[in-house]
Formats: C-alpha cells, sequence, structure tokens
C-alpha cells in the first residue's frame, strides 16, 4: 500500500516511516530535498511546494494521505505570530483539495488536544470528543479551522477523514534530541547525574502520549478507515514529579529532586477519554510512563552513538 506522509520529516513522522517501512511504501513531500540522506529511510522523498498543484503530483498513486505537516506551539508565548497558524488552515485546504482532486478518499488527519484549551483549572476533565471546543490559542484555533475544513470535504465530497485529537505527544526527536522543555531539563539533568529542578510542588501534570503510540494509532488508521474523531491520549494525568522521579530511577541519578516553589509550574487537568478510539479502532495506549523512559534511554542511545 502507498501512503503519503506529509511532515514525514516531523516528529512523529519519523517514527512512523521508520518502524512501519516494511509494511507500507511511504511517500514524503519535502520543501527541501538537500539532505534527504540524513533521514536514513527507505521512503521516497520529494520536493514539493505544497501547492495544490504540486501535491496532486505527489499523491498520484497513492492510497492514503496521512496530513501531519503543520506549524507548532512556541516555546514562549510571546513568539506566537498569526501566520504560522493561517499557514497549517492552508496547507490542510491544498492537501484536502488536491486527494478530491486526485479521487483519494482515505486521509489520516492529526489534530490536538488545544482545540479544547485550558478551561477546567481546577478539577479533572475527561473531555469526549463531542465536548465542545473552546481554543484560547492561535494553534488550537487553526487545528479547529483544520477539523472543519475536514468536516465539510467528507460531508460535501464524500471523503473518509479520520481526525486524530492527540494528547501531549512526548519521546526523542530522531534528529533533534528531546523536543519538550521540560523533559529535555530533567533528561540533561539525570544523564550529567545533576539534581533534577521542579518547579512549584510537581503536581501539575498532563495526558502524555508516547510517540511509538501515536504512530501506531496512524496504522490503526490506515487499516481502519474510519471517518469521524478521535482521541489519542493515555486517559489519565501524569505528574511533572511522578516524570522526574522515574528519570531518577531509570537513569540511576541518585542527586536527587530539588524543588522551586517560586516558579510556576504548567500543567493541566484536561485527560482525554479514549472510549471511542478503542472500540473502534482497537487503539490503546501500550506505553505506561516506565516504559516510556525506558525506551527513551534507548533510543537516546542509539541518537548520539
Amino acid at each position: 500500500m502507498r501512503v503519503c506522509v506529509t511532515g514525514g520529516t516531523g516528529f512523529i513522522g519519523q517514527y512512523l516511516i521508520r518502524d512501519y517501512a516494511k509494511e507500507y511504501d511511504f511517500v514524503v513531500p519535502v520543501r527541501n530535498n538537500s539532505n534527504i540522506e540524513k533521514w536514513n529511510t527507505s521512503a521516497e522523498y520529494r520536493e514539493c511546494d505544497f501547492s495544490v498543484d504540486s501535491l496532486k503530483g505527489i499523491f498520484k498513486n497513492c492510497d492514503v494521505v496521512i496530513h501531519l505537516a503543520a506549524k507548532g506551539m512556541p516555546k514562549k508565548k510571546e513568539a506566537l505570530r498569526m501566520e504560522d497558524y493561517t499557514h497549517n488552515i492552508e496547507c490542510a485546504a491544498h492537501v484536502f483539495e488536491a486527494c478530491k482532486e486526485l479521487g483519494i478518499k482515505n486521509i489520516i488527519c492529526t489534530s490536538t488536544k488545544a482545540v479544547w484549551g485550558q478551561v477546567y483549572p481546577d478539577e479533572t476533565k475527561f473531555l469526549k470528543e463531542y465536548d465542545i471546543p473552546n481554543p484560547d490559542d492561535e494553534y488550537g484555533v487553526s487545528k479547529l479551522c483544520v477539523e472543519t475544513l475536514a468536516h465539510f470535504y467528507q460531508h460535501t465530497y464524500g471523503m473518509n477523514i479520520t481526525l486524530f485529537r492527540i494528547a501531549e505527544v512526548c519521546g526523542i526527536d530522531l534528529t533533534r534530541g528531546m523536543l519538550n522543555p521540560f523533559w529535555s531539563v530533567v533528561l540533561n539533568a539525570v544523564i550529567e547525574k545533576r539534581v533534577v529542578p521542579i518547579y512549584g510542588k510537581g503536581i501539575a501534570g498532563r495526558d502524555l502520549i508516547y510517540v511509538k503510540d501515536v504512530a501506531r494509532a496512524l496504522v490503526l488508521g490506515i487499516e481502519k478507515k474510519k471517518a469521524g474523531i478521535y482521541n489519542i491520549g493515555a486517559g489519565y494525568i501524569t505528574t511533572n514529579i511522578e516524570i522526574a522521579k522515574m528519570f531518577c530511577d531509570i537513569f540511576n541519578d541518585k542527586a536527587g529532586i530539588e524543588f522551586h516553589p517560586e516558579k510556576e509550574e504548567w500543567g493541566t487537568t484536561v485527560c482525554m477519554d479514549t472510549k471511542k478510539a478503542r472500540d473502534e479502532l482497537g487503539y490503546k495506549a501500550l506505553y505506561n510512563l516506565r516504559d516510556i523512559v525506558l525506551d527513551i534511554k534507548e533510543e537516546y542511545r542509539k541518537y548520539n552513538r
């Protein structure tokens, strides 16, 4: 089966293409193919300006299109640029239009928990797919617009579009190392056998999903061909202190943890209800926190050898 993956050189796409290269014939549109040797995969990388016509040339003869390409959330709030998020909308529109014109019916598109914003600060809230979105930043707005576009193309043109709302993804980027700032701080500390700094009380948390579980969910999307929105997460909150303690244990860092109560910790009580994905796709997160950190240790070893 020939599968096109936009964003195939990004965080999630790298794992999908590396780990499932034997099962699928992957093609990846890239804006600049001068550095494709660094990906070291069997995928076909083709230069593309992401216009409708350019995408059509690459999508031709593909059975499924997986749309991962997007501008992500900047690390600093002040760095937000609206043009990045209008890009997300335009890019998705071009992908959907190219598929429509080629008659490609099966599309998988990733969205995010950010479509709900941080709207439940005082209690753990298990959000279902039908809960009303309420994004509170440009990234969440852009992804909600992409979801709306997907619904339009699905209902107007009979396209089969699977939308995955993904929780906070963690793991080692295969070309850049650890991406999440908090996880990077913890990882660097335990590797150097230093004290792990924890802001606040360490009780802030997040619904974590390991990048390999996300890649496996995408494969389930390819196989099941189910239209609609699906939550992809762990279904429970993991706190910052739990993450730090697990890293210290797995990496045998005896220096311990140091709290900085004067600094603000970040987290959320928003948790994804994944029952629909479990019932209809057979999805379940296979990696718990210990499995995640053990695998991060192994991927870090391979990344730095």
